[in-house]
């Protein structure tokens, strides 16, 4: 299922992760082991296939590609998903972020999301194509603070207020990836 939510000035896409979502996510988690600079030693990886999934749930003609540079091609773009875990719902002012040792993967959008500790549900929080995140990301450096949480290696970060919020408007969509 599916829902909008409205938090600020930020649209989020609310999705129900289902069991089999959970059982495939699972199965690749398991499958690809702990990976080279892997910031949660490979405990990540669940969240970060059900983060995958909620995409390929909310957009349908999307196919899984699962490389080293994106994971899934949907309408002809190369998309990465990034995907934290959370036991709050997520606000406008939290971060989304990509690490620097992976800021050059040769995608074409970005999507970040957010799930839920429980794996009942995330959020797709916003996206922005990959040109347009290296000008506008700002660095922060292993342990500097946001607040209560300190950032676990150097990285690029924006808010998800400053993202494009996800549209039924496909068009609109594809004006602003164009640009």
């Amino acid at each position: 299922m599916l829902t909008f939510t409205l938090g600020g000035s930020m649209h989020a896409l609310e999705v129900a992760i289902t069991p089999e979502m959970l059982v495939r996510a699972a199965k690749k988690a398991e499958d690809l082991g702990v990976i080279k600079n892997s910031i949660l030693k490979g405990k990540g990886a669940l969240a970060g296939f059900l983060g995958e999934e909620m995409f390929l749930e909310a957009f349908p003609q999307a196919v899984s590609s699962n490389t080293f540079d994106h994971d899934i091609i949907c309408d002809g773009y190369r998309v990465e998903v990034k995907s934290v875990q959370t036991t709050v719902v997520p606000k406008p002012y939290f971060h989304c972020h990509v690490a620097a040792y992976n800021n050059n993967q040769d995608a074409d959008i970005y999507v970040f999301t957010r799930i839920h500790t429980d794996f009942d549900r995330g959020w797709l929080m916003g996206w922005i194509n990959c040109a347009d995140w290296k000008s506008l990301a700002r660095f922060a450096a292993k342990g500097e603070r946001d607040g209560p949480w300190a950032y676990p290696c150097d990285c690029y970060n924006l808010r998800y207020s400053e993202l494009e919020p996800f549209t039924k408007n496909p068009d609109r969509a594809k004006r602003v990836l164009l640009k």
